[in-house]
C-alpha cells in the first residue's frame, strides 16, 4: 500500500478536531486498485482509520460502500467495493450508529479512567472497546464499594456536561502538562482534555461534551493480574442493559409474588427451602437404596444396587458399609444411556480388575485398589447379568 499511494499529500483529519462531523464533502484525489477492492484517498476526511482501542469507520463515499479505513504515513485510505471517480468533490457519510456507539463508550472510558486516576491513584493499564462492552484493566485491586464510588463520580462528571477539548501542545507546553498515556510518545501529540476529570493522549474521535455520554455503568468486575478487569457500558447501550436487568428483576418479582427490591430476600428464602427439600430427597433416596441392599441377604457374595435416582455420594457412602463382608459392592445409577457406576471391595484389587469390569459394563473408568468408578453403557436389564459375570470372573 505504501508504494501505491506514495507521493500523495497527508489527509486533513476532520475527526481530530470535531468527532461529531459525520456527513461532509471532499475532493477525491486518488482511487487505485487494491487486492480487496479500491483505495480511495480524499483531500479531507471524517473517517477514523482506527487506533487508541477504537475500530476504524465504515460508511459511504458518493453512494459507494466503504468497508474499512486505514492510514499509512499520514494518508488515509478508504477501501471501497467499487471505484470512485478522481478529481471530483463527492458527498461522504460515516456510519452514524456505530461511530456514536464507539464515541459514547470511548469518551465514557476516558471519564471513568480519569476518575480512577484522580480519586483512587489507579491507572488504566488495558483497554478494549468490543462489540458488546468496554473492558478496563486497573493497575490495582478495588472493592465493590470503591467501584461503585468510582462509577458515581464518573457519572457526576457526565452530568456536569464539561466541554471536551482537543489540544495539540508544542514541546514546551507538553512539558508542563500532566496527562495519561500508556506508552512513550513522540512527534505531534494529540491531547483529549475533559474538564478537571481527565487529560489523556489519544488519537480517536470523541464527543464534544460529557453530557452526550448519557451515563456510565460498570456491569461486572473480576480480579485480573493483580488488578481488576471491569466491564463498562456507556450511553444508549448502558440504558438498554440496565432496562433489561430491571425487566428481569421485575419478572422475578412477579414469579415470587414480591416487589422487585424484595427479590434478593425472597430468593434467599427460596434457596433455603430448596436446600431443605434436597436434603429430604437425598435422605429418602438413601433409605430406599439401603432397603434394596438389606433385602439381598440371599444373594451370592456381592451386593448390587441399581437406582436411577442415586448419585456417587450415596453410592460411596453405602459402599463403605456393604462391601465389608462380600467380594464387592457395585452401584449403578443415572439414566438409561448415561449410567454411572461405583464399585468397592476390601477383598480384591479393583484397580487391576478395572479393564475387565469396564469390558463387561461396556464402559470406561478406573480408580484405586479398593474403589473404581466410571460410566456404563449396558442397559438397566443387563446390569444383573453383568454383575453376575463380574462375580464369576473375580471370585477366584
Amino acid at each position: 500500500m505504501k508504494d501505491i499511494f506514495s507521493g500523495i499529500p497527508a489527509t486533513v483529519k476532520i475527526y481530530e478536531t470535531d468527532g461529531m462531523v459525520l456527513d461532509f464533502e471532499a475532493k477525491v484525489i486518488s482511487c487505485r486498485q487494491m487486492e480487496d477492492g479500491f483505495g480511495v484517498v480524499l483531500e479531507r476526511t471524517a473517517f477514523f482509520p482506527g487506533g487508541g482501542g477504537q475500530e476504524c469507520d465504515e460508511g459511504q463515499i458518493n453512494s459507494v460502500r466503504v468497508t474499512r479505513t486505514v492510514e499509512k504515513d499520514g494518508v488515509i485510505v478508504h477501501v471501497t467495493r467499487e471505484p470512485v471517480e478522481e478529481g471530483i468533490t463527492v458527498p461522504c457519510s460515516v456510519d452514524k450508529k456505530e461511530r456514536m456507539r464507539r464515541m459514547e463508550h470511548h469518551t465514557g472510558e476516558h471519564i471513568f479512567s480519569g476518575t480512577l486516576h484522580k480519586y483512587f491513584g489507579l491507572e488504566n493499564v488495558g483497554f478494549h472497546l468490543g462489540s458488546e462492552y468496554v473492558t478496563i484493566d486497573t493497575s490495582g485491586p478495588m472493592t465493590a464499594d470503591r467501584i461503585a464510588e468510582a462509577e458515581r463520580l464518573a457519572n457526576e462528571a457526565v452530568r456536569r456536561n464539561d466541554r471536551i477539548e482537543i489540544l495539540f501542545p508544542d514541546s514546551k507546553e507538553l512539558e508542563k502538562l500532566e496527562y495519561r498515556s500508556k506508552k512513550e510518545l513522540s512527534g505531534r501529540i494529540r491531547i483529549v482534555k475533559i474538564g478537571e476529570t481527565d487529560t489523556c493522549a489519544c488519537c480517536a474521535p470523541h464527543l464534544l461534551y460529557t453530557g452526550q455520554v448519557g451515563m456510565i455503568a460498570i456491569i461486572s468486575a473480576m480480579p485480573y493480574k493483580g488488578g481488576m478487569r471491569l466491564a463498562m457500558l456507556a450511553g444508549d447501550e448502558a440504558v438498554k442493559e440496565l432496562r433489561r436487568r430491571q425487566n428481569s428483576l421485575k419478572a422475578c418479582g412477579e414469579m415470587l409474588s414480591v416487589k422487585p427490591n424484595e427479590v434478593p430476600e425472597a430468593l434467599g428464602k427460596l434457596k433455603e427451602s430448596l436446600e431443605d427439600v434436597s436434603r429430604e430427597r437425598i435422605s429418602l433416596i438413601y433409605e430406599m437404596c439401603e432397603s434394596k441392599l438389606s433385602n439381598q441377604s440371599g444373594r451370592r457374595d456381592f451386593r448390587l444396587l441399581v437406582c436411577e435416582k442415586a448419585d456417587a455420594r450415596i453410592a460411596n457412602h453405602l459402599g463403605e458399609t456393604y462391601c465389608k463382608d462380600v467380594l464387592f459392592f457395585l452401584a449403578v445409577f443415572g439414566c438409561e444411556g448415561s449410567l454411572k457406576y461405583v464399585m468397592k471391595s476390601e477383598k480384591t484389587d479393583l484397580k487391576s480388575a478395572a479393564p475387565l469390569v469396564n469390558e463387561i459394563l461396556k464402559g470406561r473408568g478406573g480408580g484405586k485398589s479398593g474403589e473404581i468408578s466410571g460410566s456404563a453403557s449396558v442397559t438397566l436389564r443387563e446390569i444383573e447379568g453383568a454383575a453376575e459375570t463380574i462375580y464369576e470372573k473375580l471370585k477366584g
